[in-house]
């Protein structure tokens, strides 16, 4: 894949947290992307983003939504620098996600390109994930009785509009909690009947002490069975993060 050097080569692992992702394109260029990178707060900003259409014009867009988001949250211009330090992370989220949107509608809205994007930070220590969701599919927050939250969207696709609202959601996660995120080509996925791949028949494989890594790689097994080997006609990324029971 031709941006591979846009996807971080490691992931934050904090201590009593796993992070995961995984991305196969279905073409050499992928308007697909995921993000985990440490923030100047030490907290950690988690991104999955899905660049509408597909080829060269989507992937060279993926480039620009995700350097955007990646340093306009890291750095603390916004505010006056004597308080630089106390900047909330539902402030970093709506800076980052109000400045890529504004850029991307003011500068190239010509082009009629926009992104979904989940954009979120956690705190290691407490647990709390803010979090943004600019018209991406909802993840969801998992323990061992299944589903036990929906991320739904707090604002559009980012890149449509100048102005546009975000808001922010807040959620804590409790030991053994997982947050799952993907793009919609895993839901995308067709059988030889013409049925689509359900969210539902996934949230099993999620449940259980293995690796993430592990889990993930379950889930592309799954497609394949699913769809009996046919073409895979969307890119498809996943971003799970898990905090340990001990």
């Amino acid at each position: 894949m031709i941006q591979a050097g846009f996807l971080p080569d490691t992931l934050p692992q904090p201590n009593g947290w796993e992070i995961a992702a995984s991305l196969k394109s279905a073409r050499e260029v992928t308007g697909d992307f995921y993000d985990a990178f440490e923030l100047t707060d030490g907290n950690i900003g988690l991104v999955i983003a899905d660049v509408c259409d597909k080829g060269l014009g989507a992937a060279l867009f993926m480039t620009l939504f995700r350097s955007l988001i990646r340093a306009v949250s890291k750095i603390d211009f916004f505010t006056n620098a004597e308080y630089a330090s106390t900047i909330s992370s539902g402030t970093r989220l709506k800076n980052a996600i109000s400045f890529t949107n504004n850029y991307i509608a003011e500068t190239h809205g010509k082009t009629s390109m926009f992104c979904t994007i989940f954009f979120g930070i956690l705190d290691t220590h407490t647990g709390s994930f803010s979090y943004v969701n600019g018209g991406h599919l909802p993840p969801v927050v998992i323990n061992q009785q299944g589903i036990k939250e929906t991320l739904k969207a707090t604002g559009p696709a980012v890149g449509i509009e100048s102005g546009a609202d975000y808001g922010i959601g807040e959620v804590v996660f409790e030991r053994g909690d997982t947050l799952f995120a993907h793009t919609d080509g895993l839901t995308d996925t067709i059988n030889p009947a013409g049925e689509y791949l359900s969210e539902q028949e996934l949230i099993p494989l999620l449940v259980g002490d293995q690796p993430l890594t592990f889990l993930l790689e379950q889930i592309h097994n799954k497609v394949k069975d699913y769809s009996t080997g046919a073409q895979q006609f969307d890119d498809i990324t996943m971003l799970a993060i898990r905090r340990r029971v001990i």
